[in-house]
């Protein structure tokens, strides 16, 4: 089994099956949820934010933290999503954004060990949103500005 396998002594817990119930439709089959009680309440407020976006067949196929387990430290978070190209760059940037805040330690983790507060997730990728929105509408205009030049007569 992947990290604590639920030891009592453990701070992380599979939450998988919970997740599955209250989300079943957002993980991929072979999913594994593994995170301390506060890390699974922050995911839920991400998974949340991400169905608001719209149809993009977004699966969730992984999202552990390894650091209860015996011979392993570190995260593993793993996606998948079919949505139009803003929509996946939006969820590809809200679930970075996940993982740098969800308390993770590991080298590529910023802040080693930050969790987000709960109430501030909402804010953070309404921010994110909107940036990758603006991002999208300046290359258009540059797509069509490069591409769609009259040639001289």
């Amino acid at each position: 089994m992947i990290a604590n396998d639920n030891r009592r002594s453990g701070r992380t817990t599979d939450y998988t099956k919970t997740l599955e119930f209250l989300a079943h439709h957002v993980m991929a089959p072979g999913c594994k949820v593994v995170l301390d009680e506060a890390q699974f309440e922050v995911l839920k407020a991400y998974l949340s934010n991400i169905e608001n976006i719209g149809d993009t067949n977004f699966r969730l196929e992984m999202c552990v933290d390894y650091r209860d387990h015996g011979s392993s430290s570190g995260y593993s978070v793993a996606w998948d999503n079919d949505g139009t190209r803003l929509q996946d760059d939006i969820i590809d940037a809200i679930m970075g954004d996940l993982v740098q805040n969800l308390g993770f330690t590991g080298a590529s983790i910023l802040q080693e060990g930050e969790l987000i507060k709960l109430i501030d997730v909402d804010e953070r990728i309404e921010g994110i949103q909107a940036r990758i929105t603006d991002q999208h509408r300046v290359s258009k205009k540059l797509h069509k500005t490069v591409f769609d030049i009259e040639p001289k007569q």
